[in-house]
C-alpha cells in the first residue's frame, strides 16, 4: 500500500518533469506513468489496459465534448474575458452545478487569456462544488451519513467562503494579474450561462428529496445536462447571437492535445482506482481520536489518490458513518459537521490523475509544473482553511 502511494508521488513528479523540461506532450506523460504505475503495483496486462481503455472513454464522455466547445465558444464570442469580480460570482455559480468539470470546461469561454482570472474561477467552482448545495458533492455526504441538509448548509457555507477567501490569498502570492482589462460579453454571456444553469438544474433534480419531481419529470432535467445537449445548446446560442457561422473560427485546433491528456487522466484515476489503494489508505488512517479531521481525512485521501471528487465522498461518508459515535459526532449538528468535512477534504488535493486539472491549467496557461504549485497547493490550502473553519464552528456549537 505504501509502495502503490511512493510510486505515485514519483509519477506525480516524472509527469511534471517531462513536460516542463523536456516538452512531452502531457498526454503521453501520463499514459507512461499510467503504464508503469500499473505493472509496479503488479497489475496484468489485460486488466491495465481495460482499466485506462474505461477511464479514457468515461473522461471523454462526461468532458471531452465540452471541453472542446468551451475553446470554440471563447473564439466565436471574441476572446475577450470577464471583469475579475464578475468571473468569480460565475466561477460560484458553476461550481453549484451537477458537474465541477462541465462547468469548468463550459467557462474556459468567459476567461480566454486572463490565466489569473482563470484560476481563481477553477478553484471557485472547486470549493462551492465540495461544499454547497445543491452540488451533488454536500448532498451526498449529507445523504450517507443521514445529516440534516439545512444544518449542513449553514456549517459548510461559513467554511466555503474562508476557504475561497485562502485560495483568492494564494493566487495573489503566485499569479501575476492580468495584463488585459475585463470586458463584459454582452448577449454572448448568454450562450454560456444557461448551459451553467442546466447544470445547477440537473444538481436539483438529483437532490433525494426530489424538488422538481421524480420519475419522468426527474430523467427529463437530468437528460437536459447531459454533454451533447449542453454542447449543442451552447453553440446554437453563440451561433444566434453573433449572427453567422463564422467557420473560420471553429477552425482552431489548440483543443486536441488538451482533450487527449483529459482522457488519460481520466485512464490513469481508473487504474487507480482499480488497485483500491485509494480506499484502503484512507481506512488505515481512520482513528476515531481524530474527531472532525477522520471524515475530512478519508475523503482527501481518496481524492489524491483516485482523483475523483464524488468517488471521495462516497467512500468517505460509507467509511465514517459508522465510526461516528465514537468520534463525537453522532448528534444532529455533528453529522452535519462530519457531511460538511467530507466536502471539505473531497477538494484536497487535484493534481495530475484528475481531468478537471488538466482544463484548469488549459485555462490558466499553466505548465504541469506551474500548475502543481498553483492549483493543487491551492486546493489544499482552501480545505485546510474549511476543515479550521468548521472545528472552530464545531466547538461553538458543541
Amino acid at each position: 500500500m505504501l509502495f502503490a502511494v511512493v510510486v505515485l508521488g514519483a509519477g506525480v513528479g516524472v509527469i511534471a518533469v517531462a513536460v516542463g523540461r523536456f516538452r512531452l506532450p502531457s498526454f503521453l506523460a501520463i499514459s507512461a506513468v499510467a503504464l508503469a504505475y500499473g505493472f509496479a503495483v503488479g497489475m496484468s496486462a489485460n486488466g491495465l489496459g481495460r482499466a485506462f481503455g474505461q477511464g479514457f472513454a468515461s473522461a471523454l464522455e462526461e468532458l471531452g465534448f465540452l471541453a472542446v466547445v468551451g475553446v470554440l465558444l471563447a473564439s466565436l464570442l471574441g476572446r475577450r474575458s470577464l471583469p475579475g469580480p464578475v468571473a468569480l460570482g460565475f466561477g460560484i455559480l458553476g461550481g453549484l452545478g451537477g458537474s465541477a468539470g462541465a462547468g469548468l470546461a463550459l467557462s474556459q469561454a468567459v476567461v480566454p487569456d486572463a490565466p489569473r482570472r482563470a484560476a481563481a474561477l477553477a478553484l471557485a467552482i472547486l470549493v462551492v462544488h465540495a461544499l454547497a448545495l445543491p452540488s451533488p458533492l454536500p448532498t451526498a455526504a449529507a445523504s450517507v451519513l443521514s445529516a440534516d441538509f439545512s444544518r449542513t448548509l449553514a456549517v459548510a457555507l461559513p467554511a466555503a467562503a474562508v476557504a475561497l477567501a485562502a485560495a483568492l490569498a494564494m493566487l495573489a502570492r503566485t499569479m501575476p494579474r492580468d495584463t488585459r482589462e475585463g470586458a463584459y460579453l454582452g448577449f454572448g454571456l448568454i450562450a454560456v450561462a444557461v448551459p451553467v444553469a442546466l447544470l445547477i438544474v440537473q444538481a436539483l433534480a438529483q437532490i433525494p428529496s426530489e424538488p422538481l419531481g421524480r420519475g419522468a419529470a426527474r430523467d427529463f432535467y437530468t437528460a437536459l445536462a447531459r454533454p451533447l445537449l449542453l454542447s449543442a445548446l451552447a453553440l446554437g446560442l453563440a451561433f444566434a447571437i453573433t449572427r453567422r457561422l463564422q467557420a473560420d473560427r471553429l477552425a482552431v485546433t489548440g483543443w486536441a492535445l488538451p482533450l487527449l491528456a483529459i482522457g488519460a487522466s481520466g485512464g490513469l484515476g481508473r487504474i487507480i482506482d482499480a488497485t483500491g489503494v485509494a480506499e484502503l489508505t484512507a481506512e488505515a488512517l481512520l482513528d476515531p481520536r481524530l474527531g472532525l479531521a477522520a471524515p475530512f481525512l478519508a475523503a482527501a485521501v481518496v481524492k489524491t489518490l483516485q482523483g475523483n471528487s464524488l468517488t471521495a465522498v462516497l467512500t468517505a461518508s460509507g467509511m465514517v458513518e459508522p465510526l461516528l459515535p465514537g468520534l463525537g459526532l453522532d448528534s444532529a449538528i455533528g453529522r452535519a459537521l462530519a457531511a460538511a468535512a467530507v466536502g471539505a477534504g473531497s477538494m484536497a488535493i487535484c493534481h495530475v490523475n484528475d481531468p478537471f486539472f488538466w482544463i484548469a491549467a488549459g485555462m490558466a496557461r499553466l505548465t504541469p509544473a506551474r500548475a502543481l504549485l498553483v492549483l493543487s497547493l491551492g486546493s489544499l490550502l482552501a480545505a485546510l482553511a474549511a476543515l479550521a473553519t468548521l472545528a472552530i464552528l464545531a466547538r461553538m456549537l458543541a
